[in-house]
């Protein structure tokens, strides 16, 4: 009996125990961020269900400080009913405790809203009919501002896409980009890391993603890809058809043409915004063209760290003082007293960048910022055994010109180049899909696999800051009438790391940035220039700079079948001879100091 009483009462402290640090979670998390401390409680908190134009209503909860009065309003409209405790909790819990009145909205056809899960296909309707509503409330006090990563943000977009109602004063947007072809596509290489991933996890509504990897998986392999909805997922899902038609990629998150209206937002944009992207993410690429093309850019903020889509960062670095994540609470609420209660500013306006490889912070008023160019050719020599290193040789004004000595290798899509590390992935994320790495990585020495080609420097005597986009113009042939070409520059370093910096991609029949299918003759030799995504990269002084050019990247980019025309139709795959004739990298360099 007295061993039950001990247990009985072991077990009811840890209750208290618990009930108390349930109680006490926001003003942990809150020190454990080293946020501001809170200004009020929590008061009243109800749902509505918000009726939009058509009649469909959508279920919309409002959470209110204590105290009387109307008050700075955040309005947050979510697809994902499954992550709705934490956004509902979490972040409106946290911002009535900053004095904000939070809203918080099912998206149509998810959690409790009416209507059917099409993405994004309702967002520029339904975002306006709900800020119509938001306005009228007596709770709001005229100051509306949106917030939310990803898809949250297409809903920031969608809802300006028409104009906004003069009580929203900002925007959030984060971890995404309004331009959907430029972040579906690489040159007519589609991104599945990311998207038929993202299509396995919200297929309809309300989809319950877990258990469903090995789909994902079996999806990737299909052919031809177009039949993967039915055949795998075993639903019909047109605008999955739209993203994976690349004639149709732009309109295939908001139905047809509505696309071009919603990627034009950046530059009729009224308010100014907290822009928040990562160096690592699904969509950094055309995000940072969104903020060099912003229509508000001199009153905005962009925070650029070295974050996933997840707010995670690669295991190649320790980065310690890489915190805050996607949400940047710090950066958020300083943004929102600003412009939602009239507090002055206490961030700078500009680009607040971290830099991967030195491993800090730096603001910069413009960003990427001016750069000079350095380049290197690719010098070929004959293979002398299984494994030859080429050399990457810096070009000089009295360089001439260098013979080069084709090299070739063997591409075969049914065994591609294994996606280790970099940015535009999704899977991940999700429990059981087995997706690639992402950030950055350790990555294996060179002559690791047949099919890559690799060229080195010499040992670099000084520092360099790389800035931007990093460029490789090759001279190609294929025996294919359509294929694909790679390059990933690599960090290797004194002591023997090798860490990815940038990669790229592209086909031939989208070579050089084309909009519409180029033709290409097997055996001809054309120019082609693949372009990464910008980053901000510190090189060592003792570090050597390693270029592996391929030609796959899988998943993060379908693995080209070597056959030409629209690539989710091919029925079967054929085994190409590539050959590089030779070529150039171009890096862009910043100021060290």
């Amino acid at each position: 009996m007295r061993a039950l009483r001990v247990f009985a009462w072991f077990a009811g402290s840890l209750a208290v125990v618990a009930l108390l640090l349930y109680a006490m979670r926001y003003e942990i998390a809150r020190m454990q961020e080293g946020l501001p401390g809170f200004t009020h409680t929590l008061g009243d908190e109800y749902s509505e269900m918000v009726e939009m134009r058509d009649g469909v209503s959508l279920a919309t909860s409002i959470h209110l400080p204590d105290g009387e009065g109307s008050f700075p309003t955040v309005l947050i409209r979510s697809p994902y009913a499954r992550f709705e405790a934490v956004l509902r909790d979490q972040v409106c819990g946290r911002f009535v405790r900053y004095g904000y009145a939070c809203v918080f909205q099912d998206t149509r056809g998810q959690g409790d809203s009416g209507g059917v899960w099409d993405p994004g296909n309702n967002e520029i309707q339904d975002g306006r009919d709900t800020l119509d509503w938001l306005v009228r409330q007596d709770f709001q006090d005229g100051n509306i501002g949106m917030m939310g990563p990803s898809y949250l943000t297409l809903n920031q977009y969608a809802a300006a896409a028409t104009g906004l109602p003069s009580q929203v004063k900002t925007f959030v947007p984060s971890v995404f980009a309004a331009d959907m072809r430029e972040a579906l596509y690489a040159d007519g290489m589609f991104r599945h890391e990311t998207f038929t991933a993202w299509a396995s996890m919200n297929r309809t509504s309300n989809t319950v993603f877990q258990g469903t990897g090995d789909e994902y998986q079996a999806a990737i392999r299909h052919f031809p890809h177009e039949e993967i909805d039915t055949e795998i997922f075993g639903i019909e899902m047109p605008w999955y058809q739209r993203m994976i038609d690349i004639e149709q990629s732009e309109d295939a998150l908001y139905g047809e043409k509505m696309g071009r209206l919603v990627s034009e937002t950046p530059e009729r944009l009224e308010v100014p915004v907290l822009m928040i992207g990562g160096w690592y993410d699904v969509f950094i690429g055309p995000q940072i063209k969104d903020w060099n093309r912003l229509s508000t850019k001199s009153g905005s903020r962009f925070v650029l760290g070295p974050w996933t889509h997840a707010g995670s960062t690669g295991d190649a670095f320790e980065l310690e003082n890489a915190g805050g994540g996607l949400f940047q609470w710090r950066e958020m609420l300083d943004w929102f007293g600003h412009h939602l209660k009239g507090n002055e500013l206490k961030s700078s306006l500009g680009a607040n960048v971290y830099v991967m490889g030195k491993n800090e912070w730096r603001h910069y008023e413009e960003w990427p910022p001016k750069t000079e160019k350095i380049l290197y050719s690719l010098r070929q020599e004959a293979n002398t055994g299984d494994c030859s290193v080429q050399k990457l040789v810096e070009l000089l004004k009295s360089d001439t010109e260098v013979s080069q000595v084709p090299l070739s290798f063997e591409y075969d899509p049914r065994d591609p180049v294994p996606t280790k590390g970099g940015a535009g992935m999704l899977a991940f994320l999700l429990p059981g899909y087995k997706g690639a790495r992402p950030g950055n990585v350790l990555q294996q020495p060179a002559c690791e696999r047949d099919d890559i080609i690799s060229y080195k420097t010499e040992t670099l005597k000084d520092e360099l800051l790389i800035s931007g986009e990093i460029r490789t113009n090759l001279t190609v042939s294929s025996t294919a009438p359509d294929t694909s070409f790679t390059f990933k520059l690599i960090e290797e370093f004194e002591d023997g790391r090798a860490i990815n910096i940038r990669d790229a991609i592209t086909s031939l029949a989208f070579r050089n940035g084309a909009q519409k299918p180029r033709s290409y003759e097997p055996g001809k030799k054309v120019e082609i220039e693949i372009v990464s995504w910008p980053i901000e990269w510190w090189v060592s002084a003792g570090s050597k700079l390693r270029l592996d050019v391929s030609s796959s990247d899988f998943p993060k980019y379908h693995a080209h079948s070597n056959r030409a025309g629209p690539w989710a139709k091919q029925l079967d795959t054929n085994v190409a001879t590539q050959t590089l004739h030779g070529g150039e990298l171009v890096l862009p360099i910043g100021p060290i100091d």
